[in-house]
């Protein structure tokens, strides 16, 4: 191994790409092993009807009592089939309704109390709690008053198995450490318990920043801890919890940084200079490792404490993610690209020696690795071959069987060891609906649920009839993405009249469709001809959409909007790529007879402004253009209007640095703009701004998120997406899976 200075040179961050070849050591004797094809196999899952808990509702399906009330809910003697969708009542006597050695059946009774939870992982008392007498269950009639809805809520979910029927009944009890309602559109990362488990770090991303929450588990306290905008990364926390640690991307403040979570105080304890670190880990004596990309090479290093001086641990770290020292300082574990996948590996650091543990692997929004504290074993989140979620993974350094870790069938985006031995898992939470409210406000109600998989971004038809938006069923493991327009007719009163139906469904991409104002043609954004570009296809014809701009490969566009004379689209994009557009509007006429585009886009040029703009709206009068534009001086983001040939944009109100936000709607009285925002903490909810006056109040309330607003040809009705988002850390007891299935290996 090559130990000493680093060879200096420029560079950036570069992605894997799958062929890093060996890798350089000086040791005497490195023995290097070829990989091994160790895809992970397919493990059995639980697989039957789950109950799902609405407010104050009751719902019976195939045999499971569902009772809910305000989101408390209880599961009581059933049998939860792994494969079959049915349920069978269990009881204590004699056995009977116990599954056999060779049936394919769990024991599950469980239920959710809500109230302080010590993090050690004993059983509530008092408010919810619950105890076994002979294989019953004994359920206090206390109710709890809080809301789940309420982020710092801290819950318990025991889960009680029967590990000998009728005698004798185990509990086994997942703790949720903290509930993060998630601001991200489109992403997820994950929240991280300090190794202690008494508290929990959240990253949130909006305006090209990542800002932080720390959550006390104790007390339910939330702090966010960070205020200035920054591109905090890659957050984990110190050995001792002490600190949070976290590489800073943006270019002007880049390097290895740790925050106090009690002050605030952020401190940067390793500059990089001209180079890039990634993947920090502060270890306890204070060295860093990181992985350092310098021109074209990349290497995991160590800095001493207060050092800026880099040390070569692997000088060719090509291809490697998320490497982390094992306990003793004798290995090193890491991902690596195999097969247009992921493998992961193991190098003793004094030979070079390599072990392939596992392969096949697809790895999720947050590459993380952990090794256990006694470096027995590694744990991480990732998809398998067959794995339609991602799962949580224990893989034993000893050739034992790898345990899938699950909770509650959700995506688990990382695997944190706590040091009582616990497993902590962050867990995601999401769905997405539309609903409807007045203009006036109020909490929206949800039209699409029922024949919809997914629903986002909605449109009205110009009659007012019936509300266009997108429709998914794609999984993330399961990639590629296929959007497909449904469509939901109402009656005259507004009420959903039937269930949804598919109005478009194009391989790819068809996102954000607009009918125009006569309803004869749907505009929309796809992906076609590996493109992002604008599409206009005849409402009820067989044709083949026409595609109206050619911005070329990597271009990301936008929605488009009609203008009110059906005459032109107004959307925005960042292409071409090659010319360095970093997001701008453009409008394209259209001929409403032909459904031709008459010529080239043509960006509408913003006089003063400098950054990306966004999201593009005409005014109920077509002169004016409503959009967003975030600052390249400030990364601050301020929706403006424009006229629609271009000019001097006007201000009419500013998110926060670092505030989430979504694109901007117009009344019907052109006098407001409607548009959705987020405090950093709580669900989006949708506002109002007066333009004259800048005067803003609050439209949607609820529990859940509301974004994307729509308003409906006669100005009446607001339709929104309804989004439920949050990432949730549950501590799973000691010797526990989690799994729904009862298996503890694959």
């Amino acid at each position: 191994m090559r130990v000493g200075g680093l060879r200096e040179g420029d560079g950036e961050e570069r992605e894997d790409d799958g062929n890093s070849g060996e890798r350089a050591y000086a040791s005497p004797n490195p023995a290097w092993i070829s990989p091994v094809d160790h895809r992970l196999p397919r493990a059995a899952s639980w697989t039957g009807a789950r109950p799902r808990c609405g407010t104050d509702r009751q719902a019976d399906r195939k045999g499971v009592l569902a009772s809910c009330s305000h989101w408390n809910s209880e599961l009581i003697g059933s049998t939860l089939p792994r494969t079959a969708d049915s349920v069978m009542p269990v009881t204590a006597e004699s056995g009977r309704g116990c599954p056999s050695a060779n049936d394919n059946r769990l024991l599950i009774t469980g239920k959710t109390a809500v109230g302080p939870i010590p993090h050690s992982g004993e059983q509530l008392r008092a408010s919810g709690d619950e105890r076994s007498e002979k294989g019953r269950i004994v359920k206090s009639r206390r109710r709890s008053r809080r809301r789940w809805g309420v982020s710092r809520a801290l819950v318990a979910v025991p889960l009680i198995m029967a590990s000998a029927c009728g005698r004798n009944v185990e509990e086994v009890a997942d703790i949720l450490l903290a509930r993060h309602v998630h601001t991200d559109l489109y992403d997820a990362y994950p929240g991280i318990p300090s190794p202690a488990g008494d508290r929990v770090v959240f990253a949130d991303y909006a305006a090209d920043s990542r800002s932080l929450t720390v959550y006390d588990v104790a007390t339910g306290v939330v702090r966010a801890v960070t205020g200035k905008p920054a591109g905090r990364s890659r957050v984990t926390w110190s050995p001792d919890g002490s600190r949070v640690i976290y590489v800073d991307r943006w270019s002007e403040s880049h390097g290895v940084w740790t925050l106090d979570p009690a002050t605030g105080q952020e401190s940067r304890i390793v500059d990089p200079g001209e180079a890039r670190l990634d993947y920090p880990r502060l270890l306890p004596d204070g060295t860093v490792t990181a992985l350092r990309y310098a021109g074209a090479d990349t290497a995991w290093v160590a800095h001493a404490p207060r050092s800026d001086r880099a040390t070569m641990v692997v000088d060719d770290a090509g291809g490697w993610t998320a490497p982390v020292r094992s306990p003793d300082g004798s290995a090193v574990a890491y991902f690596r690209p195999a097969d247009g996948r992921a493998a992961l590996a193991v190098t003793e650091i004094a030979t070079g020696e390599t072990r392939t543990l596992a392969a096949g692997l697809q790895l999720g929004w947050d590459r993380r690795l952990e090794w256990s504290p006694t470096g027995g074993a590694l744990y991480f989140a990732a998809a398998g071959m067959d794995d339609s979620l991602f799962v949580g993974w224990r893989v034993p350094l000893d050739g034992a069987p790898a345990e899938r870790l699950v909770h509650d069938g959700r995506d688990v985006l990382a695997v944190t060891p706590l040091a009582d031995g616990r497993i902590a898992l962050s867990v995601y939470n999401t769905s997405t609906a539309v609903g409807l409210v007045p203009v006036t406000g109020g909490e929206p109600t949800d039209v699409t649920t029922t024949g919809s998989t997914s629903a986002f971004l909605p449109s009205w038809h110009p009659g007012g009839r019936a509300l266009g938006f997108i429709t998914f069923s794609w999984r993330r493991v399961r990639m590629p993405i296929d959007f497909d327009l449904g469509v939901l007719d109402l009656d005259a009163e507004g009420v959903p009249a039937g269930t949804v139906r598919v109005l478009l469904s194009e391989e790819g991409e068809d996102y954000g469709a607009a009918w125009s104002p006569d309803g004869r043609w749907l505009a929309f954004h796809g992906h076609l001809e590996q493109s992002d570009d604008i599409w206009l296809v005849r409402v009820g014809g067989s044709e083949r959409p026409t595609r109206l701009t050619r911005f070329g490969p990597g271009a990301d566009t936008g929605e488009p909007d009609w203008s009110p004379d059906g005459r032109a689209l107004a959307f925005s994009s960042n292409g071409p790529p090659l010319e360095g557009n970093p997001g701008s509007v453009y409008t394209i006429a259209v001929d409403p007879a032909a459904g031709l585009a008459l010529g080239d886009p043509v960006r509408v040029q913003l006089d003063g402004f400098d950054g990306s703009a966004m999201g593009a709206r005409f005014s109920p009068d077509g002169e004016r253009l409503a959009l967003y534009g975030r600052s390249s001086e400030n990364g601050r983001v301020t929706v403006y209007t424009v006229p629609a040939a271009g000019g001097t944009p006007t201000a009419v109100v500013s998110f926060a640095n670092g505030e989430p936000y979504s694109a901007p709607e117009w009344s019907a009285d052109g006098a407001s703009l409607f548009y959705s925002r987020n405090d950093g903490v709580g669900p989006f909810q949708v506002w109002r701004v007066d333009i004259l006056t800048g005067a803003t109040e609050q439209v949607t309330t609820g529990v859940l998120g509301a974004l994307q607003p729509s308003v409906s040809p006669d100005g009446r009705t607001l339709a929104v997406t309804i989004r439920e988002a949050a990432i949730e850390v549950v501590a799973l007891a000691a010797g526990s899976t989690g799994a729904d299935d009862g298996s503890r290996g694959w």
